[in-house]
């Protein structure tokens, strides 16, 4: 297989591509998108300098930098005093910057929440997901855009990927997906994206 070369027209293109549906800090790309971002750090000096050469405010899009371990455990605190659910997968959904910060600053979630005084116990929902819970919290990955295909689960989902292939997929990720009414096919689109970069 051929190695990806990219264009500073294609990094930008890539970047903006993820605009509003997923995170644009350094940390996440450097995880998630490793080729692009070396290849945006060598084309364009720095992450910071690619986001510019997009028109983007970087000091806005590395905002989980600016959060401190207090900062932190006041936004648990104040979620919890909010009866907001705290599990890992619910974090990462819908509270991405809150969560990339506490990875961070604690090194793990579980880390976090017990820093700011929360039994972290008594909010792993994720052990008990019925059907229903991991069939919602699939779609609203699949509606917010995300990437369904395996390794990105894997890379980024492990926990929701791996209960739903037990509880709905019979071992299979791709039959979970079906379960919840998913009919893309993710491996195809993948051989696809292949054949068009070779």
């Amino acid at each position: 297989m051929f190695k990806q070369i990219w264009f500073p027209e294609m990094i930008q293109q890539h970047i903006m591509s993820r605009l509003d549906k997923e995170p644009l800090n350094s940390y996440y790309y450097a995880t998630n998108y490793p080729d692009v971002y070396a290849a945006a750090e060598r084309t364009f000096g720095s992450w910071g300098g690619a986001i510019e050469a997009c028109g983007l405010d970087y000091s806005l899009i590395k905002k989980y930098k600016s959060w401190t371990k207090q900062s932190v455990l006041d936004e648990i605190r104040r979620l919890a005093k909010e009866g907001e659910p705290l599990f890992s997968q619910h974090a990462q959904n819908h509270h991405k910057p809150l969560y990339m910060a506490a990875i961070k600053r604690f090194g793990n979630w579980g880390k976090a929440i017990q820093a700011a005084g929360v039994d972290y116990k008594s909010v792993r929902l994720r052990r008990s997901m019925t059907t229903a819970e991991i069939k919602r919290e699939v779609l609203a990955l699949f509606r917010s855009g995300e990437s369904l295909s395996y390794m990105h689960m894997r890379n980024n989902y492990l926990y929701l990927q791996a209960v739903a292939m037990k509880k709905l997929g019979d071992g299979s990720w791709a039959r979970a997906r079906r379960e919840c009414g998913i009919l893309t096919n993710y491996r195809l689109q993948r051989e696809k994206s292949e054949t068009i970069r070779g």
